[in-house]
């Protein structure tokens, strides 16, 4: 269970549209983007069809981007093998159509392609390293049905058994997996099934992490952006959590949150940063 923390005397319960606010303090505050430049590695959440909420992350990125020009992006749709298409792209060696072709977009993440133009062009504009952060999607299904300990190194793309992950998210995770039934019998009936969907899940948030994390070592200087469900960063399970396990813990993290909805007062909090976003 997420420990509730008591509202300080200046707490409020919901931010301002447009404003940016931190969740720890319950202070909205004005320096959240040079609070952000100034760490290793940034984690931007999102709603995946939510067009505001990648309209924030490219202003964000802009913002960055100002203070500290050397940044490296990453994206949660993109599995490793298609990297050479986003060097490509960054080069300005292929055309929209081509690369969405070449890394077959349809298959790999679906949502709409317009949604993420934005981000795409301006890294492109810019020379700015594209990194593909995930696996195939066949090889998180393989680690959901199998399990870790029944897959090969070559199976799970050589990423690393995960660190264990907390209490917190497993409960979080658990309150996910109960809403999909399996075969018409209730999702929990099968214990396993649950575990190996734990493991399919933070074997998928080690993969981030470890692509963050030889961007990190690749390019000593670069501030490192992550973009990804918000679900992936949240009071600092998921990625967060195996970056630390990984030996990188400079890392801050910021989701959209709707001005109209009450952010959860807990410890640890949400994010390090919330994001008023106005009508979400």
């Amino acid at each position: 269970m997420i420990a509730e923390a008591g509202p300080s005397p200046d707490s409020i319960s919901k931010i301002t549209a447009g404003a940016w606010f931190d969740p720890a303090r319950g202070q909205q505050r004005d320096d959240a983007i040079a609070v952000l430049a100034a760490h290793r590695v940034v984690l931007l959440g999102e709603t995946h069809s939510d067009a505001e909420h990648h309209r924030w992350q490219l202003r964000t990125i802009e913002q960055l981007f100002d203070i500290r020009p050397d940044i490296a992006l990453g994206f949660e749709m993109f599995p490793r093998h298609v990297q050479p298409v986003l060097e490509r792209w960054r080069n300005d060696d292929i055309s929209e159509t081509a690369f969405l072709a070449e890394v077959d977009w349809p298959r790999i993440w679906g949502f709409d392609a317009d949604l993420y133009w934005p981000l795409f062009r301006f890294a492109r504009r810019h020379r700015l390293p594209m990194l593909a952060l995930n696996v195939d999607r066949e090889t998180t299904r393989r680690i959901a049905r199998e399990g870790i300990a029944n897959t090969s190194p070559e199976q799970r793309e050589h990423v690393a058994a995960p660190a264990p992950v907390s209490e917190r998210y497993r409960e979080r995770l658990l309150g996910w997996f109960s809403h999909h039934p399996a075969g018409g019998a209730p999702a929990t009936a099968d214990p396993s099934r649950f575990d190996r969907f734990v493991e399919a899940q933070s074997f998928w948030d080690r993969a981030m992490a470890e692509a963050i994390a030889a961007a990190c070592r690749a390019r000593a200087d670069a501030l490192v952006i992550g973009l990804m469900g918000s679900g992936h960063i949240e009071y600092g399970d998921g990625v967060p959590h195996q970056l630390a396990a990984l030996g990188i813990s400079d890392v801050s993290t910021a989701v959209p949150w709707p001005a109209a909805t009450a952010y959860p007062q807990a410890t640890p909090p949400i994010a390090d940063w919330l994001y008023g976003m106005a009508g979400s």
